[in-house]
């Protein structure tokens, strides 16, 4: 079962890391694969040989969810056991090498159980230090026409471009912006009628940042000049700036701190299994 393992592993690592089938690498690509195939399969075999691993049990109906799941990513089974073919893997060694995955994941959970819980001042202290990092911006859900400013082309010279955003602009005050954007607008957001969802101010343009500030729910500005052209925009709703308090935020770090911690004693467990 070990070559079965062994190509199992390929094609996992390939997918993962190059989202292609082994076979569409270049033979350096390969060569790294095959390297990161044989120290997995050897840690593997590490993990499963621990004493650890000795109280770890996987059951038949895991292997079988897993499995299931596997075949879930596919259009069909035929697909997914015409890939297995492709790859020389039978199901039997298909299912041999999820077992040992799982086995290996179970007793890496094992290791990393007794994870010590936050401290709370702790992370107060790193809530204090860091709090622009839970906060938002002002934000809006725009919608916005912009006409490019390119000197190559004759229609988007600076006259040009000007004159036909506001054309636009009027035509706002008797016609629906989404039919505009779609005739007007050559921002890739013509395709959504002009929307582009929400957006932050300090990555807004600054000139549309100001406009914003003065421009009603619904309105739609005046043609506004940046670097790249003319906009016309519009907002639908707006979100005040915003610090998330810390009592919203101690999930997060709780979760943050398990995760590391987890990691730091799995680390830990694996550097000392190996030597």
């Amino acid at each position: 079962m070990d070559k079965q393992k062994k190509r199992y592993l390929r094609i996992k690592l390939s997918t993962e890391k190059h989202k292609l089938n082994p076979e569409y690498l270049s033979a350096e690509q390969l060569k790294e694969l095959d390297e990161e195939v044989n120290k997995l399969q050897a840690l593997q075999a590490k993990i499963i040989s621990s004493k650890e691993a000795s109280k770890i049990k996987v059951s038949s109906g895991e292997v079988v969810e897993s499995y299931c799941k596997c075949i879930e990513q596919f259009d069909s089974k035929d697909e997914f056991y015409a890939v297995l073919k492709k790859q020389g893997i039978t199901q039997e060694g298909f299912k041999h090498a999820l077992r040992e995955e799982l086995w290996c994941d179970k007793v890496l959970d094992s290791v990393a159980q007794d994870v010590p819980k936050l401290d709370k001042q702790q992370a107060i202290d790193y809530y204090n230090k860091n709090k622009l990092n839970f906060s938002r911006a002002k934000t809006w859900k725009l919608s916005q026409i912009l006409i490019t400013v390119n000197d190559e082309f004759v229609e988007n010279r600076h006259e040009s471009v000007l004159r036909r955003i506001e054309e636009a602009y009027q035509k706002t005050k008797r016609e629906p912006f989404e039919e505009l954007a779609l005739r007007y607008s050559e921002c890739p957001s013509a395709l959504e009628k002009g929307q582009l969802g929400w957006c932050e101010e300090g990555k807004l343009f600054p000139e549309i940042t100001k406009a914003l500030q003065t421009l009603q729910q619904g309105e739609v500005s005046l043609p506004i000049e940046t670097e790249v052209g003319f906009h016309l925009v519009q907002w639908h709703e707006q979100k005040p700036a915003y610090i998330a308090p810390f009592e919203e935020v101690l999930p997060y770090l709780e979760e943050k701190h398990t995760s590391r911690a987890k990691a730091f004693l799995q680390r830990q467990w694996l550097s000392s299994l190996v030597a």
